[in-house]
């Protein structure tokens, strides 16, 4: 996905609200129509994601893993900070899950098969005594 598709999905996610994002736009100073909720917040992401998966145009290609860690620092200076409210919390973590959806589920690994046991297995039957003693 492009880094413009994905700041679309994150608009659609989070609302115009906090993403607006200008259709005009031909580079990522452009990118907002107006100011954003958290504009410092936001336009810091924005350009945290931009340069962390080296970007030069807006139709460059993004990535989960780098996105995500171009993110990361952010996200722990806004848990951290003693000046975060309510909303800039929410909207942090509604970010992380806006990019864990745009980015769709990821690929699992096939698990490594089980080694087989090593164990052997006793039958009991055999042993088994079927005589009831009674103490009358």
């Amino acid at each position: 996905m492009t880094f413009l598709e994905l700041l679309k999905k994150l608009e659609t996610h989070l609302g115009y609200h906090q993403m607006p994002l200008n259709a005009a736009a031909k580079s990522v100073k452009e990118i907002f129509e107006s100011s954003p909720l958290h504009h410092d917040l936001m336009k810091r992401l924005v350009q945290s994601i931009y340069s962390g998966n080296h970007c030069r145009r807006l139709s460059d290609p993004v990535e989960r893993d780098t996105t995500f860690e171009a993110v990361a620092p952010l996200r722990l200076e806004v848990l951290r900070s003693e000046r975060t409210d309510v909303d800039l919390y929410r909207l942090i973590e509604e970010l992380c899950v806006a990019l864990d959806r745009s980015f769709g589920p990821l690929a699992r690994l096939p698990e490594e098969p089980k080694p087989a046991s090593a164990a052997q297995v006793i039958q009991l039957a055999p042993f088994r005594r079927r005589r009831l003693k009674s103490l009358a």
